[in-house]
């Protein structure tokens, strides 16, 4: 009779874990170890910010309760400044990047110029150059004190003081918009693209001219893509980080990335007031991510391209197609030519004007010292773990993912796709800080390791990977994998005889893709590198900021850069791959 009692009582549970292991299909469990990660990755930082935001700062850490953080940062003699200052910032590089980058992606897109896949190609270097280097490159040219470019105009025109003057506002805005202006033409390249010219050759019969044929047929067509390429931009402008703490801290220009840094940076830091300014700075980006979102929700009013056997048509520029050529090449020599040539020469030969007499005196000096000097050495190995162990991370996750999103009826998949695309929206300084607080917090002893930089990287790059797989994904028929079913293919068999077979070329440049980013990254890694753990963005700010010797630093530049546009080109031969078999 006991024992009968025992397992009535018993009999509940048993039901309870019968019905539950019903329920725990693979595609659910799966679907709730990402969600894990996701939130472990996105939700953990973050709530760690909003803690230290309220919390006291102590010398043992944070303290009680308080708004004294807030209150103190909103209290500023100086916050309206800072706000203002990185508004005007983000605003005008992201008009100027945006007419960049829509005008290139015009001419590769829609025109007849010649010349056209050279542009897209030097456009995808000038995406694979880290942004520390361009802004190095540019201070290089056109410092008022060391800027070549500035000597030799000054040499040739008589000048007595130097023309430009890099470190000033126009300066910052013309180096982050000729360091994003690729981001730009990979945005709006589809919308050109796919924009049906017969509705504009429609206006023009019916008497438009060609001015109000662009106002009236073409802008509404393109206005989504517009104004969704404008909102990222200016979300990535407001949260840029290099271009102002190379080229606005020496004229005393601060935006919100480098007050934030500087603030945990003082001693002892100020980790409430900077994670009190680091929530301003991601509700204003999260505001302009919703409204991206908004923007390329709405663009499937507009669309022109059916399933008619559409075939885009060039336009015909005539007599113009060679100006157009030039002008598009001057952009390239100023916004990527220049650059490049000032770290070259700087790292060859630093002493003087460029000029033809000085060839003899080139030397190799630098580079010599780059591959013997032990930090560099050990960076470069940190940054080759870090890429390569993100990419792989990221883009393993990124698949899984798509395929529980797009193959699979499980309830609530969609927001897996909603988790990772967060990331979009918070800066790579916020990820960095917030990451620091979490682990400062938690007992979890990765500080000062490659984990912690190795969990900033996939968090930074998650959106990226689940953009890659799902967009892969959704180009293989779902046919294909019924037929592996039938067949008796178990899932994983489905994945690795089917889907990896059709999408590697798509995970390739995914992997690709974010094993550039990681190799180029710096915000992040300035908050969470440790004296043996620092990566090559790092030691190139800290060699540049103690001011030895500059061609070192070229020297330095030119190492990364080499390697990096050796991959993206591999990503332009996998991409015509890809485009082929399309």
């Amino acid at each position: 009779m006991p024992m009968a009692t025992a397992e009535t009582a018993l009999q509940p549970r048993k039901n309870a874990l019968l019905k539950f292991s019903e329920w725990l299909t693979l595609s659910r469990f799966i679907l709730l170890c990402c969600a894990i990660i996701c939130a472990w990755l996105v939700f953990v930082p973050l709530a760690s910010l909003i803690f230290v935001s309220f919390a006291e700062d102590t010398p043992a850490g944070p303290g009680g309760f308080t708004f004294e953080n807030f209150v103190n940062a909103y209290t500023k003699p100086y916050l309206a400044d800072l706000f203002l200052t990185s508004l005007e910032f983000a605003v005008f590089s992201a008009v100027i990047t945006l007419l960049l980058g829509a005008g290139i992606a015009w001419v590769v897109e829609r025109t007849d110029a010649p010349g056209r896949s050279v542009f897209h190609a030097l456009t995808l270097i000038a995406f694979a150059v880290p942004g520390l280097l361009i802004a190095m490159a540019w201070a290089l040219t056109l410092s008022p004190n060391i800027g070549w470019g500035n000597r030799a105009l000054q040499a040739v025109f008589g000048l007595e003081e130097p023309p430009f003057n890099i470190y000033s506002m126009g300066g910052m805005i013309w180096t982050l918009s000729s360091h994003y202006f690729p981001l730009a033409y990979l945005l709006m390249g589809p919308a050109f693209r796919v924009l049906d010219i017969r509705m504009e050759e429609a206006a023009i019969v019916s008497g438009a001219r060609n001015w109000q044929v662009a106002r009236r047929v073409t802008m509404p067509l393109l206005r989504p893509a517009i104004l969704s390429t404008l909102l990222l931009i200016f979300v990535r402008a407001i949260e840029a980080f290099e271009v102002p703490l190379l080229l606005g801290l020496p004229s005393k220009i601060y935006v919100f990335t480098t007050e934030i840094r500087f603030a945990i940076a003082e001693a002892p830091p100020q980790f409430g007031y900077s994670s009190s300014l680091g929530l301003t700075l991601l509700v204003i980006c999260i505001l302009g991510v919703w409204a991206y979102r908004r923007a390329t929700r709405d663009a499937e009013a507009y669309a022109t391209v059916t399933g008619k056997g559409y075939m885009p048509t060039p336009i015909k520029l005539g007599p113009w197609r060679w100006p157009v050529t030039i002008l598009t090449s001057i952009i390239f020599i100023l916004s990527l030519g220049l650059p490049l040539f000032a770290l070259l020469w700087q790292s060859l030969y630093y002493k003087t004007i460029p000029n033809v007499d000085l060839l003899a005196d080139f030397t190799w000096r630098n580079y010599g010292y780059i591959f013997t000097y032990p930090v560099f050495l050990n960076a470069l190995k940190n940054s080759a773990i870090l890429g390569a162990s993100s990419a792989t991370l990221v883009v393993a996750l990124g698949f899984v993912m798509a395929w529980i999103v797009q193959r699979t009826n499980v309830r609530h998949a969609w927001t897996l796709d909603a988790m990772a695309f967060i990331p979009i929206a918070i800066p790579s300084v916020i990820i960095g800080a917030s990451i620091l607080f979490a682990y400062l917090i938690l007992p979890i002893p990765i500080y000062n390791t490659l984990w912690i930089l190795l969990i900033a990287y996939v968090t930074m790059y998650l959106p990226y990977g689940m953009r890659f797989a799902s967009g892969g994904i959704i180009q293989i028929h779902r046919e294909l994998e019924e037929v592996a079913e039938v067949a008796g293919a178990t899932l994983i068999q489905t994945f690795r005889r089917v889907l990896l077979p059709l999408m590697s070329p798509a995970l390739i440049a995914a992997w690709l893709y974010i094993f550039v980013m990681g190799v180029r990254e710096l915000t992040a890694s300035l908050f969470l590198a440790g004296p043996h753990t620092q990566v090559l963005g790092t030691i190139s700010l800290t060699m540049w900021e103690e001011g030895g010797s500059y061609g070192t630093v070229a020297a330095l530049s030119i190492v990364q850069i080499v390697p990096l546009v050796m991959i993206v080109a591999v990503m332009r031969l996998i991409e015509t791959k890809i485009s082929r078999r399309g």
